[in-house]
């Protein structure tokens, strides 16, 4: 992997690890009552809801609600914000959410001449590009490759967003975020690497590509003991990457989930 090498502006990156955690069952009950809870679907300028529209809607527990954010012409989606918890991807416009609760949730559009022109990826391509680089990291000493699992993933997305949304970087979680423990089964671990990588070696000067930040971010961890541990872990087997753009365009918090049998 090409080494990224020192920069002005120095990246952070931070690793935890989870123990083992035991997750109690909720016993359902009788009586044929089913729950249902409200989803209230909001917009800023520059674009609407198509589907389902926007407004508040009622559905049942657990039901799997599509959404699409549809811009209007010279703007551009941005991402999902609210409660997105259960949202499959909050930055796309074309995803779905499941009602596990009451949820408020807004797409967020913005006007395409804002967004820098050298910044030619998207989040969800780092997130790919991300597990592909750690993986080649895992081979190299001959560990299994990890798998995305969809729950790690929501779980990255939800702390990256966070991060962004209120202004810290840490594995602490904010109030109404899921814990990095979340839904574990008995009997396994989780760890987490974070890093806020900026979009530029200097301001003012070019953006860097999609290829430098990735390999900015892992070749980051690999050389911090901590981040390596997680990287390099035999008893990981899944993983999920989570990314958001800072205001303004100039970090990429990246958050990433590892999980695996204790």
């Amino acid at each position: 992997m090409k080494r990224i090498g020192s920069f002005l502006i120095v990246a952070a990156l931070i690793a935890v690890m989870a123990g083992c955690s035991a997750v109690t069952g909720v016993g359902g009950g009788g009586g044929g009552y089913e729950e249902s809870y409200t989803l209230t679907i909001t917009s800023n300028a520059g674009g609407s809801v198509t589907t389902p529209g926007e407004g508040t809607f009622t559905y049942a527990e657990g039901k799997v609600v599509n959404l699409f954010a549809q811009p209007a012409e010279g703007y551009q989606f941005v991402n999902w914000t609210g409660n997105v918890s259960t949202i499959a991807n909050a930055n796309s416009a074309l995803t779905t959410i499941t009602t596990y609760d009451s949820y408020s949730i807004q797409a967020n559009f913005l006007d395409g001449s804002l967004i820098p022109p050298g910044i030619n990826y998207t989040e969800t391509e780092v997130e790919q590009l991300i597990i592909v680089l750690v993986n080649d990291e895992r081979q190299q000493f001959d560990l299994c490759t990890l798998s995305e699992d969809s729950l790690l993933t929501s779980l990255a997305r939800e702390h990256s967003i966070s991060m962004v949304e209120n202004n810290f970087f840490g594995h602490e979680r904010y109030p109404g975020e899921r814990p990095l423990s979340y839904n574990m089964s008995p009997g396994t671990i989780r760890g987490e690497n974070l890093a806020k990588i900026p979009t530029r070696q200097y301001i003012p000067g070019p953006y860097l590509s999609l290829q430098e930040v990735c390999e900015w971010a892992v070749s980051g961890w690999m050389d911090s003991p901590g981040h390596r541990a997680n990287i390099l872990e035999p008893r990981y087997t899944e993983t999920g990457v989570g990314v958001s753009f800072s205001e303004g365009w100039d970090y990429l918090y990246i958050t990433q989930i590892f999980e695996g049998d204790y």
